[in-house]
Formats: C-alpha cells, structure tokens, sequence
C-alpha cells in the first residue's frame, strides 16, 4: 500500500548515504534469507544466517578497523528459513561448546537445533503452527519459546521438553514476538492489523495494548529500556512509552512504501529499519528523529544489531552487510 507523502519529506530522509564498512560475498551458498545476531551476552558475536536450504553459524572478530566472519559450521534446512533465534545458553566458550537455536521453516514447522560442533548434533521438529510462521525468540532465562505466525496465533513452548504450554489466539496475523530481559513473565506480540499487544505469561493473560489505527509490519521492544517500543506503521516510525500508551511519544515517515522490518540498537538510543520495496536501509535517532544514515540496498533481509557494539547487519542479496554507526 503507498502513501503520498511530500518529496521534501522524502528526500530530506535521503540526506546522508553510507555504503557498508564491511561486506562478505556469499555467492556460493546462494541468496541471504535472514541473519540473527545472538541477544545474549556469552553468544555475543554469533551470527546466524539463512539461506533455502542451509544455516551457516558464523562467529564475528571486531576490532576498530575490521569486522573478520568465521564460519563455524552449517546445519541443513529442509526449506526456506523464515526466523531465526538463539536460545541463551548458546556458546562456544564452554567445553564443549553448546548451541542451541530455533528455526521457523515454510513448511509451518519449527526445527530446534542443537550441537557441540564435534559429533553431538540433533534437530528437534515442532509441530503446532498451520500457516506461516514470522518470527520466534526464546526467553533470557531460556524457560520459553515463543512464536507467532499467520494462522493468528502466537504459541509459547517450555524448553526443558519443548512441548507446547499455551496459546494466544489473535485476530489477525501475528508478525513479531519479542521477550524482554528485564521483564520474565511479559512479552509483546504484533498483530498486522495494527495492535502491539503485551501479555503475562504465568497468568496467560493481556496486560497492555498500543493501537495506532494503522497497519503495522514490523515492532520492537527496546533492549535497554523495558519503556520504550518501535513500531513501523504503513512506513511511519513509532516510539512508544509504555507507561504513556494512549499515543506514541514520537513518529516520523521513514518510507513511502508500506512494510519493512526495524530493531533497536542494543544501548536503544537508534532504531535500524529496512525496507526492500523503498530500496533502503535508514537508521533514525530516537530522541531527535533525526536519520543518522541512509544506505541503498537491493534485496535486503531483517535487519540485526550487534548485542553489544553499535554494529548493523543485513543480508542483501548475496552479501553480508555492516555498517557501523555513531549515536552521537
């Protein structure tokens, strides 16, 4: 859906361009279909990354100048990866090494992987979901897995047995499901028709709803500050204060194009959002608004932050992009 919006809005949006501090080419593995940085501390500098038919686990040396990937190892995928997420106790500095992470496929199914990276490795199929399944993340105390998915639902698994423990019915279809680490029991869920909802896991209830009337295709809860929301709404840049939920306490119009994908900056001070139908990826200060880079991209993935440094990543096509950013 288009939304006319003055070209001086639109091109005052285009001001700064930045091509990738760093790009790996992954031609021979074919095109890039999600990447997912690990959330969690001890996993800090794993990438996950999606393709048709494989998973490539990748590790990250990051110095001032350069970003140096290390492939660690693939694990084959039945069909199109379609979200990607670690569990926490994920990591390579244990002996032996211990990962762990979940798979959403376009066969409906969910796929828990696990390995030491030696000759311990095992691919657990969740059954549950008859549609699509958009996105999927694990809790920071790795108790639950929830995922949510266009068959209106969104399902939340127990990881000691990976059996299924309840079920949200929506109205619409669910897009993205975030936990929050300094929050256990709550975590968000996006229905596309325009609802960010909250719920109460223990107590399998509702406690909060954002609704801004409008179409949304992609939200996120901020890392660093259980207050704060983005959500991008028929091209348009939401920041909500959760305690102020009756409106949001910025916005501003990022695309004229409806969808595209956004997450917080790990310190929560920028929001990266892609968007593949504007050709763009656009990194917004949240107090100011202000849009600290603009980057030109062809057939970008979701868009993913390092846990700890100020560090963008997305696939576009068939490279792996960086770039890095000040939040200053």
């Amino acid at each position: 859906m288009k939304v006319d919006i003055p070209m001086d809005i639109i091109e005052t949006t285009r001001k700064v361009f930045s091509e990738p501090n760093f790009t790996k080419n992954l031609s021979e593995h074919g095109q890039i279909v999600n990447v997912y940085f690990s959330p969690f501390d001890w996993s800090q500098d794993l990438l996950l990354i999606g393709f048709e038919k494989k998973i490539l686990l990748s590790h990250l040396e990051i110095s001032n100048d350069n970003i140096d990937v290390t492939f660690l190892t693939e694990f084959m995928h039945p069909c199109r990866c379609t979200t990607l997420s670690f569990s926490p106790v994920a990591s390579i500095t244990t002996i032996p090494n211990q990962i762990l992470f979940c798979t959403g496929g376009n066969d409906f199914k969910l796929r828990i992987y696990s390995s030491d990276l030696l000759d311990n490795n095992t691919c657990k199929v969740l059954h549950g979901h008859t549609s699509y399944i958009n996105d999927s993340m694990f809790d920071s105390e790795n108790s639950y897995l929830a995922s949510t998915s266009d068959d209106n639902t969104v399902k939340v698994w127990s990881v000691e047995d990976f059996k299924l423990k309840l079920t949200f019915h929506l109205t619409s279809p669910g897009i993205n499901v975030s936990w929050h680490r300094m929050t256990f029991v709550s975590y968000l869920s996006l229905k596309k028709i325009g609802i960010i909802r909250f719920y109460n896991v223990e107590t399998e209830t509702p406690i909060l709803s954002l609704d801004y009337g409008k179409q949304l295709s992609s939200c996120h809860w901020a890392p660093s500050d259980r207050d704060l929301v983005a959500s991008l709404q028929l091209g348009e840049l939401l920041i909500w204060e959760i305690p102020k939920p009756c409106l949001p306490l910025h916005s501003s119009i990022l695309f004229p194009e409806n969808g595209g994908n956004l997450k917080f900056s790990p310190q929560g001070e920028l929001v990266a959002a892609v968007n593949s139908l504007d050709s763009s990826l656009k990194i917004v200060h949240v107090k100011t608004q202000a849009v600290k880079l603009t980057a030109t991209v062809t057939l970008p993935t979701n868009v993913c932050w390092h846990y700890r440094y100020p560090i963008v990543c997305i696939g576009d096509d068939t490279k792996l992009c960086f770039w890095k950013v000040s939040g200053k």
